[in-house]
């Protein structure tokens, strides 16, 4: 595996107006109302009514979960690693979801005044116009933005060290860069295994013998993580890859509807699941504090 050939970093930006503003004469209000410190708490008007920030928050949400479906961690200041294998699925991914973004900002924008007035009748005496900000002010508030830049290498910045430890450095170098690997390869194990748990747990039934509620995500979600995980695994796991695609023909392929209650409930088919993926679990159990860890319980 080359790192730099073969994985890039990306970052996700997203600003969206919350439509919240902080009351100070209000707190000061109820604190007073109550015998209590000015300090004692805050109170945060909603500018809006809720519905209107609906199809906004969803999008948002669903940009982050993508975002970090078709990635994997790297550091803390917010890049994470993206395979050269999932580069055009997540682009495609981002864009139409920036899109979106777009054109769900131009309703609110069309809607801006018209909520206004609803939440004038909402907060009462709390309503101020000066709380709200114009429409081009407003514009600039909404935004989804993802950067993408080579991930360095250590000999990126011996070329612009002028000291006699550069050994030392670049052994600091790559030990960080081993470390973050070893770390996203844990994330995918983690990510199969909770998921794969999930369905073994809601496969299961209650204390009276009746089948717990098995929602059409549970197999959803792990269509979702088969589809993903050969382009995420830059690792070239072959466990790994034989586990994703053991999971993908005896559990993703499955109808969710036939393991509940309803006109295809098939109970030996709900039992043979549940079989599966106890026994899928039991391999990826191992996997979840990393995987050369998974590697010796194996």
């Amino acid at each position: 595996m080359d790192l730099t050939r073969d994985a890039m970093l990306v970052g996700l930006r997203i600003a969206a107006w919350s439509g919240r503003r902080h009351d100070r004469h209000a707190s000061n209000h109820v604190a007073a109302a109550h015998d209590a410190a000015a300090s004692a708490g805050r109170y945060n008007k909603l500018l809006l009514p809720k519905d209107a920030f609906a199809s906004i928050v969803a999008t948002v949400s669903a940009a982050r979960a993508t975002h970090y479906a078709n990635t994997l961690p790297w550091d803390d200041q917010g890049s994470r690693l993206l395979t050269v294998a999932n580069y055009e699925r997540y682009v495609d991914l981002m864009d139409a979801l920036s899109e979106h973004l777009i054109r769900e900002r131009t309703e609110f924008m069309e809607n801006y005044d018209r909520n206004i007035d609803r939440a004038r009748l909402d907060l009462g005496k709390l309503f101020r116009i000066e709380d709200y900000p114009s429409r081009e002010a407003l514009a600039r508030k909404f935004s989804l933005r993802y950067r993408i830049v080579p991930v360095p290498d250590a000999d990126h910045f011996m070329a612009r060290l002028a000291c006699a430890d550069t050994e030392r450095v670049r052994r600091d170098i790559e030990s960080d860069v081993e470390e973050r690997l070893h770390e996203a390869a844990a994330d995918l194990w983690r990510r199969f295994g909770e998921c794969i748990q999930r369905v073994s747990e809601r496969l299961r039934e209650d204390d009276e013998g009746k089948p717990l509620k098995f929602r059409d995500t549970m197999i959803e979600n792990l269509r979702d993580l088969v589809d993903v995980a050969p382009r995420l695994n830059i690792f070239g796991d072959d466990r790994l890859a034989a586990l994703c695609e053991q999971a993908k023909h005896r559990i993703a392929s499955v109808d969710p509807a036939a393991l509940r209650p309803s006109p295809r409930f098939d109970p030996a088919l709900r039992e043979r699941v549940r079989e599966d993926a106890d026994a899928l679990l039991q391999q990826f159990a191992g996997y979840f504090g990393g995987p050369d860890e998974g590697r010796d319980a194996a």
